[in-house]
């Protein structure tokens, strides 16, 4: 009996191939794009996946308070915290630091080889214990209990020494102090790419202790990010309670001041916390969520294709239905018949899906940001939801036309009185309603997200950014005398413009700069405690950068360090800054006293708001002191001309200067331009994702004019007959169409304004809404509706009515 059920299945598919193709085409879009965007959604939510004690690994943070408001959260906490949770709270059974080294170590000589370092962390001996990283050499025996204790991922092991044998090697790290001589431990695996807390070098926190200066009773500096680990039968949720209670007790203690600690499970970090000094930029989970939601709508748009369709086409398969009864068959056989067809009809569109998958894979992961190495195929999972997504699509695509047309009465049938339903056609008309509702939906949204990328790339970012190459700084002591010498060839150059040391520059995220709550206003008597941030600059940074100087004078020559210079600090702070002071205009700002961290400062200049972050972030409050150290970054703006050859003079001067350093440099508009990236990635997904849903909804729309043209074609013979143009026939034939989309439209406009003006409140600086937002894509869905039913009608109206007539 299935084989018959097969034979006929595939004998109806056969003659009537083109809406055959259109089905399986619409279905297969729809397949491919829901399992593709449902790995990429997985890869996002099973961050720290590989951590079995993930939901028990809490990370600490801090929110800054001021009169009661959370002023700002900073990811990053105080070194004695996490024991003194410990010893405190009974639901906490371990914990360790993780101190970030990324400027204190940032080379490491290998021989008479130099290498760039970048994620370093000093973490203490529990960390393994908690992590449970393997060890695929070393022993974690006594591990990271001493000092000068250093741990290398695989790829850098193989880097450095070509081999994993590595243990009771040394790697000497070239500081400010001087060389930095560390054992190799062991070797771990490479930081899974779903963590957040991706490392190349671990190295012991003693070290933090005995070289660099660090306090274990250190409440001044919150430096490091701390984990607890929860006891076995706790849960997060019931350990918030005493968290708030030991961090009352602190306040009390007077260990914090207008600072609150906050908890966070490790698997939530990725998607839920954007805090400052996060150790990576993080994901959005509301446009993970969105974009989850737009691939199913895809997906059910597809299945409506079908039923619409296949329900459309009843008529033509009453007969058969008619006939299959009166010779015996049951309703249940006719069910099982349309069944095997659908199934046919999905197998054939899953097949199609993956072949679409693997040519779109690797586009897809690109544009998707997912890291290489990133598998579809490889992975259960995918085949899993596979087969549930055919499942699925089997259920909602052959359930109701299967009921539709068992339920023919024969009787009827036969004698050519069968018509189509009110009900049926409602329901038909229901789903184009709401195909082309989320597909308005989804064109202004992507419309509205383009053009607020673009928005926010003209902004004046209130700082000149172009031209500029920024190399960092080499390791060692010798660094700063040598500086003088690197500047000087560099302005030797003709092409170079300016040279100039800070601490940080534009768009490489607040985790670059310092930050404090310690600074107020002197002689006013009121104490906040808002968050600033620190930068270190010298007498050419303001001028190289672009930056405006509202009021008196930049920093020169006879200004002493700031940083070191404890009795007369001199600041040049922003307008965001005096803002939060109260000070009304940058001249009555010259020469007014600070209280910085117990000591006083003087308010040399006034810059304007400069974005040090994206215009999608608000204007930060920026402290900016004097420093001449080449410690961090040298900033050098070039003349208009050749690129390539910019590099290799800037290249050519650095290792002439620092020949026992690795060249390390970067382009400010580029790096600047990378805060955009995750809006680039989310808007072309989501547009794929739109232009997926207006070619089903198209091609649907087409299969349903096909047929309702065939069905007409001897009424269009006769009207041709009696004097009806090719214009009245296709306002026949398509004003019924246009109503529904019509209809569609106005039912989608107010959806979609709401939509997009929540989604833009989320940008500090957005776009502002115009009315062609909305008409613009409402009218190009009703041109490509004309031109999904228009091609098929005019081809139709402009037949010989002859032809049309012929079996009359």
């Amino acid at each position: 009996m299935f084989i018959n059920y097969l034979k006929i299945a595939w004998r109806n598919l056969w003659k009537n191939n083109g809406f055959s193709l259109i089905n399986i085409a619409g279905l297969a879009t729809g397949l491919a794009v829901a399992l593709l965007i449902i790995q990429y959604v997985r890869f996002e939510l099973n961050y720290e996946h590989s951590n079995p004690l993930a939901d028990r690994i809490v990370r600490l943070s801090i929110n800054y308070l001021n009169g009661g408001t959370v002023d700002a959260q900073d990811a990053e906490t105080y070194p004695p915290m996490g024991a003194k949770a410990l010893r405190e709270m009974n639901e906490v059974v371990n914990y360790t630091r993780a101190y970030p080294l990324r400027k204190q170590l940032s080379t490491v000589q290998i021989g008479d080889q130099y290498y760039a370092l970048n994620n370093v962390y000093a973490v203490d001996s529990s960390f393994f214990s908690m992590f449970q990283y393997p060890l695929l050499r070393g022993s974690r025996k006594g591990l990271f209990s001493q000092p000068r204790q250093v741990v290398l991922t695989k790829t850098m092991a193989l880097t450095y020494f070509k081999t994993l044998e590595v243990l009771g090697k040394t790697l000497k790290i070239p500081t400010r102090g001087g060389n930095l001589l560390l054992e190799i431990r062991g070797v771990v695996p490479d930081s899974p790419v779903d963590t957040h807390l991706k490392f190349d070098l671990l190295l012991s926190y003693p070290t933090m202790l005995s070289d660099f200066g660090e306090n274990e009773e250190n409440w001044n500096n919150n430096n490091t990010y701390t984990y607890l680990q929860l006891a076995e039968n706790i849960r997060y949720d019931g350990f918030t309670q005493s968290l708030a209670a030991f961090s009352d007790r602190l306040l009390r203690k007077k260990k914090l001041t207008n600072q609150q600690v906050i908890g966070q499970t490790i698997g939530d970090i990725h998607l839920h916390s954007h805090k400052t000094f996060e150790t990576e930029p993080n994901g959005e989970a509301r446009s993970v969520y969105l974009l989850l939601g737009v691939a199913f709508l895809v997906l059910l748009s597809a299945v409506i294709n079908y039923v619409n369709l296949t329900t459309s086409k009843a008529l033509d398969r009453a007969r058969e239905v008619g006939v299959r009864k009166v010779v015996g068959s049951t309703q249940s056989q006719i069910r099982a018949q349309i069944l095997v067809e659908t199934v046919l009809v999905n197998l054939l569109a899953g097949l199609l899906a993956v072949g679409l998958i693997a040519a779109l894979q690797s586009v897809f992961m690109e544009v998707a940001g997912l890291p290489e190495g990133f598998s579809v195929f490889g992975d259960l999972f995918f085949w899993k939801s596979a087969g549930v997504f055919l499942v699925l699509s089997v259920f909602l695509s052959g359930f109701y036309p299967a009921i539709v047309l068992a339920a023919f009465e024969p009787v009827q049938v036969l004698k050519g009185n069968f018509s189509r339903s009110v009900s049926g056609t409602f329901l038909r008309k229901a789903f184009v309603v709401f195909q082309f509702t989320i597909t308005l939906i989804l064109l202004v949204q992507t419309l509205v997200m383009y053009r607020q990328v673009s928005f926010l790339r003209q902004q004046n970012l209130g700082l000149n950014i172009e031209h500029t190459l920024v190399v960092k700084a080499p390791a060692g002591s010798d660094a700063r005398q040598q500086y003088g010498a690197f500047r000087q060839m560099l302005l030797d150059q003709s092409q170079v413009k300016a040279v100039s040391l800070s601490g940080t520059v534009p768009g490489l995220g607040s985790a670059q700069m310092g930050s404090t709550t310690g600074v107020n206003l002197s002689g006013t008597g009121k104490k906040t405690s808002y968050n600033y941030y620190l930068t270190r600059i010298d007498t050419a940074f303001i001028d190289l950068m672009g930056i405006r100087l509202l009021a008196v004078k930049n920093f020169d020559a006879t200004t002493r360090p700031g940083f070191s210079d404890t009795t007369n600090r001199q600041l040049i702070v922003n307008e965001e800054t005096l803002r939060l002071w109260g000070i009304p205009t940058p001249q009555a700002a010259i020469g007014r006293r600070v209280d910085l961290w117990g000591n006083q400062a003087t308010i040399r200049g006034v810059v304007n708001n400069y974005h040090y972050e994206s215009p999608k972030a608000p204007h930060i409050p920026i402290i900016h002191m004097y420093s001449p150290r080449f410690d961090s970054f040298a900033s050098v703006k070039f003349a208009e001309g050749n690129t390539r050859e910019q590099l290799a003079t800037l290249k050519r001067v650095y290792e002439a200067n620092f020949p026992y350093s690795p060249f390390r440099y970067f382009f400010l508009d580029s790096e600047y331009d990378k805060q955009y990236k995750a809006d680039d990635r989310f808007q072309q997904v989501f547009s794929a994702l739109t232009g997926f849903a207006i070619m089903i909804s198209c091609l649907g729309l087409f299969g349903l004019a096909t047929f309702t043209v065939s069905k007409r074609t001897k009424e269009i013979g006769i009207r041709k007959v009696i004097g009806a143009s090719t214009t009245n026939l296709l306002v026949l034939l398509s004003k019924d169409f246009i109503r529904t989309v019509l209809l569609s439209i106005l039912i989608g406009l107010p959806i979609t304004y709401f939509l997009v003006r929540t989604w833009l409140a989320t940008y500090a600086t957005h776009v502002e809404l115009s009315w062609w937002f909305f008409v613009g894509p409402a009218l190009l869905i009703l041109f490509l509706v004309l031109i999904s039913i228009g091609s098929k009608t005019i081809a139709t109206a402009l037949m010989n009515p002859v032809n049309s007539l012929r079996s009359e």
